[in-house]
């Protein structure tokens, strides 16, 4: 597992105050799918046991995807923010890797 300082900043994009990912999946266009399939296979997807959880990007995939799948939610998705945390204050991680921090609600 990558472990990082707890003081590192992470980063949460969402779209009307969902997060990308869950609206991206949700609303996806079937005409994006295989553009989109393309553009975040550099993220891992973890194996997390059932359970509600919330996805934060760290520095490096942020800027992966800046340059990647971000492009294709801004085709279909409105109002996207990006939103900058503490590590430290996000609560108990269940998984973390260079792209991604992951906590459970």
């Amino acid at each position: 597992m990558f472990l990082m300082d707890t003081n590192h900043r992470l980063y949460r994009y969402t779209s009307n105050g969902e997060g990308v990912f869950s609206a991206g999946k949700r609303l996806l266009p079937k005409n994006l799918i295989e553009e989109a399939r393309e553009a975040r296979k550099w993220m891992l997807k973890p194996n997390l046991p059932e359970g509600e959880y919330r996805f934060y990007l760290t520095a490096t995939g942020k800027k992966q995807y800046e340059n990647t799948l971000l492009k294709v939610h801004k085709k279909y998705l409105k109002n996207i923010e990006c939103e900058e945390f503490e590590q430290g204050k996000l609560g108990d991680i269940v998984y973390q890797d260079e792209w991604q921090v992951v906590v459970k609600k």
